[in-house]
């Protein structure tokens, strides 16, 4: 049996249920702290353009897309992947003083 056969990558595995774009949105609206308005999810692109192929002989030009970062933007108009951040996060309720 030969060695020189390379190992074979196994696919990867989700560690739990994987998230909906809305989400997403909502968690970010936590890790911000935002407590009102509506936001929708930001994707900031990164495009590479270059030479791909199989082999060398093969390669034609071509071009990468990928996502480099999320955040959220304010939304202009409400949408089907708008978050509203009074529903998911509200402020925290402020004890009433008691007077004198």
């Amino acid at each position: 049996m030969s060695t020189d056969t390379p190992d074979l990558a196994l696919p990867p595995v989700a560690t739990g249920k994987p998230l909906t774009m809305k989400e997403v949105a909502a968690l970010l609206v936590k890790h911000y702290d935002l407590h009102e308005g509506k936001f929708d999810l930001l994707l900031e692109y990164q495009f590479g353009a270059g030479a791909f192929g199989p082999t060398p002989e093969t390669v034609n030009p071509g071009v990468m897309i990928g996502i480099s970062k999320l955040g959220l933007t304010q939304s202009a108009q409400p949408g089907p992947l708008t978050v509203d951040a009074a529903e998911i996060n509200p402020p925290p309720v402020q004890p009433r003083k008691k007077k004198a």
